[in-house]
């Protein structure tokens, strides 16, 4: 069973929560299908805890996938001293489902998300077939882990 944990992109904003966590607006300012699941795919394939991150404008966000939970810091971007700020949550989700979500959330917006960084000279035929290939990958590395036992926890 897959969760969901990032809606539709909206100009050039996208929401993101997990179980638990509050909702976190994220904007255009990074690549989040390619980015994302680039991390997703190479913590699949390494079984080791990735990180995925994105900006709420002024500040920065940062979700570390671990194998059976996901820890979320959002801190202020370019103040080093700032702590008092900071927000740290958790969530029960582990790695599988992460990934499955992530996965399902931009297959289903495929369309939205490929215009995501869009400008006049993006080809966006291009954009989509990389990122249904990166999509693809990522579903065979899910089915695999899946198949070998390794464990989906959602709290």
């Amino acid at each position: 069973m897959s969760i969901r944990i990032l809606s539709a992109p909206y100009s050039g904003w996208v929401s993101f929560q997990l179980i638990g966590t509050n909702i976190y607006e994220l904007s255009y300012l990074d690549d989040i299908p390619f980015d994302w699941i680039e991390q997703a795919i190479n913590g699949l394939r390494t079984d080791n805890p990735f990180v995925v991150r994105g900006n709420l404008e002024p500040d920065r966000f940062l979700c570390i996938v671990s194998y059976y939970n996901c820890h979320i810091i959002c801190e202020n971007e370019g103040d080093i001293d700032y702590r008092e700020g900071v927000i740290q949550e958790y969530s029960h989700t582990g790695m599988l489902s992460f990934c499955q979500s992530l996965h399902d959330d931009i297959r289903n917006n495929l369309n939205a998300w490929v215009h995501w960084l869009g400008s006049s000279n993006t080809d966006y035929s291009e954009r989509e077939s990389k990122l249904i290939e990166q999509l693809n990958t990522l579903q065979e590395l899910i089915d695999l882990k899946s198949a070998k036992g390794f464990t989906r926890y959602i709290g």
